[in-house]
């Protein structure tokens, strides 16, 4: 199986409180360092899945950038489609409660603005004999767009945030399946009710609606099936990435061509394993 992911690498500095944070104060903690990225972490749980995998980024020009590419090879993911830039790496700065959950982050993403229709159509080819392409939306909606558009291989999109997920609305129709959480899917519906959003979802043409839930598990979707998967408990562990892999095990589903319900199951036991491993590399 191939796959082709078009989407953001960049370095994740990852702070971890050792007690419950304080507002407007220094909270004693850890800082990690390590590769990262909607479109990387996807990349690189579909790798360890078996997959052969291609990652479409925007490469930056500094010191980072070179690490993080330099590792990403090293896990076997090919770079050859991703497109170089003037820009430092991006990069990801995100602090965690004393529960593991994402207090607070601020992500550097300017580099991705060189993923453009105009860089992305020479490398559309290759995408096209693929087996899918996933995307998240760290691309522009113009760039979102023109894949959608130009696309006959099975479509999988994260919409990574809030901020982001109004973007994904007009190429709705073109998706096989996506993945937000529960305040992306409010945010691309106007639903607060999962079940409402994941129809709204269902009607503006997406095939398949995974919404993830954190530690509730996941809602699931098609025009036949709808239901709800619990999340495998775990201890309290800093929870970025667990989308990410999330993501991946639904794809690597849809490849297989499992019915929503084991896409979602797949989904949650990926998610799991990427947690409790501790090692998102």
């Amino acid at each position: 199986m191939r796959v082709v992911v078009i989407g953001g690498m960049n370095l994740d500095l990852l702070g971890v409180p050792s007690q419950p944070l304080l507002s407007r104060d220094s909270t004693p903690g850890t800082i990690t360092f390590r590769p990262g990225g909607v479109g990387r972490n996807i990349a690189a749980r579909l790798k360890e899945s078996g997959a052969d995998v291609s990652l479409i980024t925007a490469l930056g020009n500094d010191d980072r950038a070179a690490m993080l590419s330099r590792l990403c090879q090293s896990s076997g993911i090919d770079l050859s489609l991703s497109v170089p830039t003037d820009r430092p790496a991006p990069c990801y700065l995100c602090i965690h409660d004393d529960h593991g959950d994402m207090a607070l982050a601020v992500n550097d993403m300017s580099a991705m603005e060189r993923l453009t229709p105009e860089t992305i159509h020479p490398r559309m080819e290759e995408v096209n004999r693929t087996d899918a392409c996933v995307l998240d939306a760290n691309l522009s909606a113009e760039a979102l767009a023109f894949i959608a558009e130009n696309a006959t291989v099975p479509l999988i999109l994260d919409p990574v945030s809030c901020a982001k997920a109004p973007r994904v609305k007009p190429v709705l129709s073109y998706l096989t399946a996506i993945k937000p959480n529960r305040l992306e899917a409010e945010a691309l519906t106007g639903e607060r009710n999962v079940e409402k959003a994941a129809e709204a979802m269902l009607q503006a043409g997406v095939k398949n609606v995974f919404i993830s839930l954190g530690a509730e598990g996941i809602y699931f979707a098609d025009p036949t099936a709808r239901g709800y998967i619990p999340a495998i408990p775990l201890p309290r562990l800093p929870a970025t990435g667990a989308g990410d892999a999330l993501c991946a095990g639904i794809t690597m589903a849809i490849l297989l061509k499992k019915p929503v319900h084991e896409a979602a199951k797949m989904g949650c036991e990926a998610a799991h394993r990427a947690l409790l491993s501790r090692n998102m590399m």
